[in-house]
Order: C-alpha cells, then sequence, then structure tokens
C-alpha cells in the first residue's frame, strides 16, 4: 500500500454525501473508458483494493484525498470536477492537504481534458419525474468557447419544442456567466422543477416574455418568483 493510500485511510474521516458523489465521478470514468475498477487502478498507479473498496462497500468510512483523486485524474485523463473538490473541500483543508482550488487547476493543466457537468433536465413537473431524475448527472467534454467556465453545464433539449431545428433529446450547452438578455436562448426550470428552452423576447417588471416558435411570438411570461434556475444556451449540437 502506498504512502497516499494510508494517509486516505488515516485522514478522510467518514462523509457519506462526499463519498457518494466521488463514486458518481468515477462510475462515469468507467462508463466512458469502459473500465472496471482493477482497470482503473492500474492506470492510476493505486491499489485495486482503494477503488475497489469504493465501489463495492458503501457502508466503509474510507473517503479518498485529493492527493489519490488526482491520481486516478491523470490516470484516467478526466479531471477532477469541482462539484467533487467542493465536496470534499472541508475534509481535505482539515487534512492538511493544501489549497483546493490550485490542485485543481494543477490536474486540469497536467490532463488537459476541462469538463462540464451533464444535467439530467426534464419538462415534467417534479411530481412526475421520480422515474426519470433517478439518474445521475455526469460528466462530458468542455467545448473550447466554456473552458474555464466554472457556471457552465450540459443537458438534453427537455421537449420538441423548436422542432424541426432542434428536437428532444438534441444537446445543448448553457452559461450563467452573464445575464440573459432579449433574443438569448435560455434554458429556464421553475418551481415546479420543470425545464424548458425558450427564447427570450424582453425582461419586463412583470418577468420573463418567452417564445417557443420560430419566427418569434410571445406564448407566456414566467414571473420572477416562479424561477428557480436561468441560464443561457450559447452551444446547440443537433441529435
Amino acid at each position: 500500500m502506498s504512502l497516499t493510500e494510508k494517509t486516505d485511510m488515516k485522514n478522510a474521516p467518514g462523509n457519506p454525501k462526499a463519498k457518494a458523489i466521488v463514486i458518481e465521478w468515477i462510475d462515469h470514468i468507467l462508463d466512458r473508458k469502459k473500465w472496471n475498477g482493477t482497470d482503473l487502478a492500474r492506470h492510476s498507479e493505486l491499489a485495486p483494493s482503494t477503488i475497489l473498496r469504493l465501489l463495492n462497500n458503501p457502508k466503509h468510512p474510507f473517503v479518498p484525498t485529493v492527493a489519490t483523486l488526482q491520481k486516478i485524474a491523470n490516470g484516467s485523463g478526466y479531471p477532477i470536477p469541482k462539484k467533487v473538490m467542493a465536496a470534499l473541500g472541508a475534509d481535505q483543508a482539515d487534512s492538511g492537504s493544501g489549497d483546493v482550488e490550485e490542485n485543481i487547476r494543477q490536474v486540469n493543466v497536467r490532463t488537459r481534458q476541462p469538463t462540464v457537468e451533464l444535467r439530467h433536465i426534464s419538462s415534467l413537473p417534479a411530481s412526475l419525474q421520480s422515474t426519470v431524475s433517478a439518474k445521475r448527472d455526469a460528466y462530458i467534454p468542455a467545448p473550447p468557447q466554456l473552458e474555464g467556465d466554472e457556471t457552465a453545464f450540459a443537458f438534453h433539449m427537455p421537449d420538441n419544442t423548436f422542432d424541426p431545428w432542434f428536437k428532444s433529446g438534441s444537446l445543448m450547452f448553457a452559461t450563467k456567466r452573464r445575464d440573459p438578455v432579449a433574443g438569448d436562448t435560455v434554458v429556464l426550470t421553475d418551481k415546479n422543477g420543470r425545464s424548458r428552452v425558450r427564447l427570450l423576447m424582453d425582461i419586463t417588471e412583470a418577468g420573463l416574455k418567452l417564445a417557443k416558435t420560430h419566427p418569434a411570438t410571445e406564448d407566456e411570461v414566467v414571473t420572477f418568483d416562479d424561477i428557480q434556475d436561468l441560464a443561457i444556451v450559447t452551444i446547440f449540437v443537433k441529435s
């Protein structure tokens, strides 16, 4: 067992939430690489037990440190997502692992494959999403335009609103780096958990005037109080 792995076992306290997020990232790597846990351990220069303990024993208190995550990132070519680092941030500060943000930067420079979160969104109300929203979020390579954008994420078009231009399931990338303006295409999630992609026609005191047709005609007004999340769609990838 390496010194890094011994440090993991000694310093990493049980943190079920952090562990679940780490496992989500590792599962994504295994799925994309078509590897098993032993393959990942071998490429990362880790003992197989380090990976298998995470994947096969959910009750084990072991949570890896940044040093081990860096080995996994280097071995797989997938940089550590900020979501993972944020989940481990408090633990890593306690264990004296150094500046979390600097660790992220160093890993991303070495791997040269920035990623963004691939979110699951649905046009159904939250009450009807039980069988759909169980899917785990994942991570995909970031387009060059979005490299370094910490607010960026990807998602699949939730409906056929813009058919035939963009069909349901088309991949889209969005950002929250700036405020939306008239003419932007936005992805909006209301407080019922329902998401939709719309053309933003205007912003008034009443809320957002939105269109779902080409050419644009005002179809709905969503008040600010009804909005849970809002981002600007910047890249469309036709399915």
